[in-house]
C-alpha cells in the first residue's frame, strides 16, 4: 500500500473513532441519550473501549497473516482511542455516577466483580498510554516509528 494510502486509512480511522463521542456530545443537548444518559454513556463508552482494544490487539495478527505490515501503523492510534474511552468510561463512573465519592467507589469496585476486572484494565491500560509516545520509546530503548510508516 502506497504511503498516501495508507495516511488516507489512518485519516478515515482517526475520523470513524471519533464517531461514538460525536455522537454522545452531539445527543445530550438534544435529548436523544434516552431516559437513563449516564448508563447509556457508560455502555456506550464501555462497549468502544472493548471494540478498540479488540481491534488494537487484533492488528499483529492481521499483519502476519495477511502480510500487510502497513496496518502496523494503526496499532498505535486504535491503543490510544482505546485508553480515551476507558478514561471516558472511568470518568463517568467516578463523576457521574458515584459524584467522587471514594468509599462509594471503592465498595462497588469491591461488591461488583467486573466493576473490580474493569478497574484493574483501566490501571494496566494507564503505562501502556504513557509509554506510547516517541520519546518514551526511545527511553526505554525501541524504535518509535517514522513518520512515513505511522
Amino acid at each position: 500500500m502506497t504511503p498516501g494510502a495508507v495516511r488516507a486509512v489512518k485519516s478515515a480511522l482517526f475520523l470513524l473513532a471519533l464517531g461514538p463521542l460525536v455522537r454522545l456530545v452531539a445527543g445530550a443537548p438534544l435529548g436523544l441519550l434516552g431516559v437513563n444518559p449516564v448508563e447509556l454513556i457508560q455502555r456506550s463508552t464501555g462497549t468502544w473501549t472493548l471494540v478498540l482494544l479488540l481491534a488494537t490487539l487484533s492488528v499483529t495478527p492481521l499483519r502476519r497473516l495477511g502480510r500487510w505490515n502497513w496496518l502496523a501503523g494503526l496499532r498505535r492510534m486504535l491503543g490510544l482511542y482505546a485508553f480515551f474511552y476507558a478514561a471516558l468510561h472511568f470518568t463517568t463512573f467516578v463523576w457521574l455516577e458515584h459524584f467522587f465519592d471514594p468509599a462509594a467507589i471503592a465498595k462497588d469496585i469491591v461488591k461488583r466483580p467486573f466493576i473490580t476486572i474493569g478497574f484493574a484494565a483501566f490501571m494496566l491500560l494507564i503505562p501502556l498510554a504513557a509509554t506510547s509516545t516517541n520519546a518514551m520509546l526511545r527511553r526505554l530503548g525501541g524504535r518509535p516509528a517514522r513518520e512515513g510508516n505511522k
